[in-house]
């Protein structure tokens, strides 16, 4: 009867700690923040990807956009995505709040950039700059 109840103490145990998940704090430096945005992103993860772009209309909707492209990607698209590798080719901060990630993924290859900014303590994707290349004038 002891075994019964420590074997069934055991796997309760177990189960509970599979049922508990850590909540996600975004990181505090611009690298690691961008690269959980790109991971979210190729694993499809958008929700938690747009938990990274900069709220301004302009983000948004090409974000969206983004994502809904995503979802029309093929699914065997989606495994290489998924399985693909970040490949960062280079780190470029502008200012104290400011970086420029250029980076490529083992399934694509094609080099891309995204703006980095910080605001209110958090780092947060420009999705803008993606698309325009375009930093502002200090």
């Amino acid at each position: 009867m002891y075994r019964f109840l420590a074997l069934l103490t055991i796997i309760a145990a177990f189960l509970y700690s599979c049922g508990t998940k850590e909540e996600y704090h975004k990181p505090n430096d611009p690298l690691e923040a961008g690269r959980d945005f790109i991971r979210f992103a190729l694993d499809g993860k958008m929700k938690e990807a747009r938990a990274f772009i900069l709220p301004d209309a302009d983000n948004v909707r090409l974000f969206d956009k983004v994502s809904k492209d995503y979802e029309n990607t093929t699914d065997s698209s989606k495994a290489e995505f998924k399985k693909a590798s970040i490949i960062i080719n280079k780190v470029s901060p502008v200012n104290d709040s400011t970086t420029i990630i250029n980076f490529a993924n083992s399934y694509r290859r094609k080099n891309n950039e995204i703006k980095l900014v910080k605001s209110k303590g958090e780092w947060w994707v420009d999705f803008k700059y993606t698309f325009t290349g375009n930093l502002p004038i200090e």
